[in-house]
């Protein structure tokens, strides 16, 4: 009995040393451009933080839940026109408190980018010092007009480069331009999305430049679609979903995969910023498009497996370059295996090509449903009408199809439009209640 008491009091002792062990404050970098100031701190696990500020004279104070220094902590302790300095300390030997000395009042933002199995958490705070964009005339807010949602479709490969080829002689670079074509069609039926190829036609265009499309477009999400093949087996099926890897492909099928799909194209340069700037940016700004990107897939995810199966029931990360635009979500679509077949047919089928960009298009709307973006006619609409959005009837719609587009009963729509029957004109704008 004794033995047994020990045995559970070293057990509890670790269980409490687990749960109580403290995270590690590793670094703080710090980025400077126009007027804001970027500061980043590294921490080796997730923590609680609290964030406030103070005037006379003007701090930014970081709370620390459970934290500690690091032994190696590094940072750079000179200052510059908007920092004074910053300062370590805390309140107990528990917690860990940033401050940060203000040459002059700012607005602040934070967000955390959880910690992966290869890369560390991420505090980011922004702080800008721009009086002018922090006290905008409110008639001139209100008066701004909400945006449609920007979507960059991708038909993958193209002209001189068709790609995987069908055991029947089906090209990639075809079936992939017919999909992304039905994708654009649909997004632009909705009244709050706007959807643009890179490509419209059996043409190629370099890596680099269909990142750069969206881009220019100002794009809110960067959607490649193709079709994976693999010679030595024709009975793999299933549509995968993959985004940027933080550091290379994390299995040797991503590996393989992008290797084919970088084939002799290049990298994208940031050669207009200095090199620690440009480390920074490119860091925060492709983190935070990771973890968007992830959620995305999971939604598409979700949609793909009603139309079809599932090679990769998770979302995968892979070295792609066309993904790398970072400050564009974007995500690479396997619809199926080429290779296949079975599957081949399917891919050449119109009836399956709209299933699939329907399907697409649902996950892309269940994304921006849990994550509206602010300034946005989507957004909008949730708010006015919580969970109902408008929708313009374009010519060949049918009420059917449509229902099955939102997964929304064919009674709900009748319902909420007062509609008898399944008649409706093109240039109607349809209610449609959204559940999910």
């Amino acid at each position: 009995m004794f033995l047994k008491r020990i045995i559970l009091f070293s057990i509890l002792c670790s269980l409490v040393t687990q749960v109580w062990s403290a995270a590690t404050l590793k670094n703080i970098r710090m980025a400077v451009q126009d007027s804001q100031v970027r500061l980043v701190l590294d921490l080796d696990t997730n923590i609680n933080t609290r964030v406030f500020s103070l005037d006379k004279p003007n701090r930014l104070v970081i709370d620390l839940e459970n934290t500690k220094l690091s032994n190696s902590y590094r940072h750079n302790q000179s200052g510059n026109k908007f920092i004074n300095k910053i300062r370590l300390g805390g309140e107990d030997e528990n917690n860990l408190r940033v401050v940060i000395d203000l040459t002059k009042k700012g607005q602040f933002k934070y967000f955390i980018i959880p910690g992966s199995r290869i890369q560390n958490t991420r505090m980011v705070v922004d702080i800008n010092f721009d009086q002018s964009l922090t006290h905008a005339p409110i008639s001139a807010v209100n008066s701004a007009p909400y945006r449609d949602i920007k979507i960059v479709i991708d038909p993958g490969h193209g002209g001189k480069d068709p790609g995987a080829i069908g055991p029947n002689g089906t090209w990639e670079s075809l079936v992939v331009l017919a999909v992304s074509r039905q994708l654009a069609n649909q997004i632009n039926k909705t009244s709050d999305m706007r959807g643009f190829l890179t490509r419209s036609d059996d043409s190629f265009v370099p890596l680099r430049d269909r990142m750069e499309i969206a881009r220019e477009q100002k794009a809110d999400l960067f959607v490649s679609i193709h079709a994976d093949a693999l010679d030595n087996n024709s009975r793999v099926k299933g549509a995968s979903i993959y985004i940027l890897s933080d550091k290379g492909a994390n299995d040797e099928a991503s590996k393989r995969l992008a290797k084919r799909e970088n084939e002799n194209l290049g990298d994208i340069s940031l050669s207009n910023k200095n090199d620690s700037l440009a480390s920074v940016l490119m860091d925060l700004s492709q983190g935070v498009s990771i973890e968007t990107s992830r959620e995305v897939g999971k939604f598409i995810l979700n949609e793909l497996a009603r139309v079809g199966s599932v090679r990769k029931k998770k979302v995968q990360q892979g070295n792609f370059l066309v993904l790398k635009s970072p400050d564009v979500p974007s995500i690479l679509i396997e619809t199926t295996y080429i290779s296949n077949p079975s599957e081949e047919k399917k891919l050449k089928d119109k009836n399956f090509q709209s299933k699939l960009a329907k399907a697409i298009l649902q996950g892309i709307r269940n994304y921006y449903l849990v994550n509206p973006l602010e300034g946005t006619k989507f957004a909008n609409n949730l708010k006015n009408g919580a969970n109902i959005i408008n929708y313009i009837v374009q010519r060949g719609d049918t009420l059917s199809e449509i229902a099955e587009t939102y997964d929304v009963k064919i009674t709900s729509l009748r319902s909420y439009n007062k509609i008898k029957g399944s008649r409706i004109k093109v240039g109607q704008t349809l209610r449609i209640p959204l559940y999910r």
